[in-house]
């Protein structure tokens, strides 16, 4: 930043927004706090055992009640959104020689580089730049979150303009879908606020009705982790309940369902625009899972977000598979 040069609440705005897009963020939206009501949902939706075994979830009540509780003298949430990798290219397909083989379905937020690793990196020199461009003549702080902090993401997303929160309680972009990954900077720079989209699910449900567990929780834009496919095969530990085998389908880890029959996401999976929308799902014979070692695990997927449900979860899910096809 050139000599001693002050930018005003506007000008500070419009600079950091800039910069994200530079960065290679996709969307990028403020706010100055959660919508009205998020603490106490929150709440009220662990308290009802939703969370199902993420203990974690439960500890961070007491910080997700206020921004402050994480850094104090916040002002703004910068909350950014990354898209998939388009679906221009196809990440697998099955050969004649292989039309005999079971294959397992893997979702498509898991498909490259853990996005925790390359939002977090993008989104700390977010915050980087944010301190650098609003120093002067405050002395600012900024914090970097992806998905790993008691922070209301979704929600400060609706209300920075990045999107309304869907049935199947996804964020939803009337260009984007929900294909993308989300993060914020939280900072004490007060920065001009975005405007919230409307809300155009109108009376869709689609997802509800699509879900085979009947996890989303109808009416309140939530989900029932313990009947969760994407909870189950992912961040469950010990065997799955045997009335979900079935219902799992082919999903070797996560589930895109809900996403799927989505109106909003329809176009991506049709056209599949450079770029932009959802690359098909990966591929996976479930006979190479079942007989993975460790380093062969350890190579292939530690990198990924796939190495989240470890390699004795990945054998549970495709002996799952296998025996729906059995």
């Amino acid at each position: 930043m050139a000599g001693s040069e002050t930018l005003n609440a506007a000008e500070l705005t419009a600079a950091i927004k800039n910069h994200a897009l530079e960065l290679g963020f996709s969307l990028v939206g403020i706010c100055s706090s959660a919508k009205d009501g998020d603490k106490d949902f929150y709440n009220w939706w662990v308290d009802q055992g939703f969370a199902a075994d993420m203990h974690y979830l439960r500890a961070q009540k007491e910080k997700r009640q206020s921004l402050e509780k994480i850094l104090p003298g916040t002002k703004s949430a910068v909350v950014c959104a990354l898209r998939f990798p388009g679906g221009s290219e196809k990440i697998s397909t099955i050969d004649d020689e292989d039309k005999e083989k079971i294959f397992g379905k893997i979702a498509r937020y898991a498909l490259n580089q853990d996005y925790h690793r390359q939002l977090g990196e993008m989104l700390k020199k977010l915050a980087a730049y944010i301190d650098e461009k609003g120093s002067i003549p405050l002395n600012h702080k900024s914090l970097a979150y992806v998905d790993t902090g008691a922070i209301p993401e979704r929600s400060l997303a609706e209300r920075a303009g990045l999107g309304w929160v869907g049935k199947n309680a996804m964020l939803i972009h009337p260009e984007e879908g929900s294909w993308f990954w989300i993060g914020e900077v939280i900072t004490t720079a007060e920065l001009i606020n975005d405007q919230p989209l409307t809300d155009h699910c109108g009376k869709c449900r689609r997802c509800i009705d699509a879900c085979p567990t009947g996890a989303i929780l109808e009416g309140i834009r939530a989900i029932d982790s313990r009947k969760c496919i994407a909870y189950l095969n992912i961040e469950h530990r010990g065997p799955i309940p045997k009335e979900f085998h079935e219902p799992m389908g082919d999903w070797l880890l996560g589930c895109d369902i809900c996403q799927e029959v989505c109106p909003w996401n329809e176009h991506s999976l049709k056209r599949s625009r450079k770029n932009i929308g959802a690359p098909p799902v990966e591929l996976v014979d479930v006979d190479k899972i079942l007989a993975m070692s460790k380093e062969e695990f350890q190579t292939l997927y530690k990198p990924r977000a796939v190495a989240r449900a470890k390699l004795s979860g990945l054998k549970r899910n495709a002996e799952i598979i296998k025996k729906n096809h059995s």
